[in-house]
């Protein structure tokens, strides 16, 4: 990630939202890991390891609205859009890219049946751990940005792996 973006120039006097920030990967890779270790074995049942995945989106779109609602109305486009295109949407999903093929390799051989959505839970931990990474390059500490764009850069990470990695996982 450094090589790639480098790091906030701000860095010491971000260190606490950095954190928060990477608060929020963590527990987005927390309610993914469950269902990749329940997906990775055959004949899984995946139903109650999906609740905290499930319970993650659910909380994360309530702190997005939540932070909206408190945002001044002349501030909200700025809190929640950045100043552009949010950068996360394309550097999560390309740091996420190594951490999914080693995900990838761990899968394979453990005798997947769900092979979809194996994959898009691999992705979404990838997503989730790059995530990680990049909060320490990421300009937008806002709660609203991070609710909103980081989340939607994971399910993307999710999407891919269910397109992507699920064929792969075809043994």
């Amino acid at each position: 990630m450094a090589a790639l973006f480098g790091v906030r120039a701000d860095f010491d006097q971000a260190f606490v939202a950095v954190i928060l920030k990477v608060g929020f990967g963590l527990a987005a890779a927390a309610a993914a890991a469950p269902l990749l270790l329940e997906l990775a074995r055959p004949n899984a049942r995946a139903r109650h390891a999906a609740l905290p995945a499930l319970l993650f989106a659910a909380g994360s779109v309530a702190i997005a609205f939540v932070a909206c609602l408190v945002t001044p109305a002349e501030a909200r486009m700025g809190s929640w859009l950045g100043e552009g295109v949010p950068e996360c949407l394309y550097r999560i999903p390309l740091l996420a890219i190594p951490i999914a093929a080693a995900l990838l390799v761990a899968v394979r051989g453990l005798g997947a049946t769900r092979l979809t959505l194996a994959g898009a839970t691999i992705g979404a931990l990838s997503g989730s751990l790059a995530a990680i990474a990049y909060a320490n390059c990421c300009p937008m500490d806002s709660a609203l940005y991070v609710a909103s764009w980081y989340l939607a850069a994971i399910l993307f990470c999710a999407a891919a792996g269910a397109l992507v990695i699920g064929r792969a996982l075809k043994w």
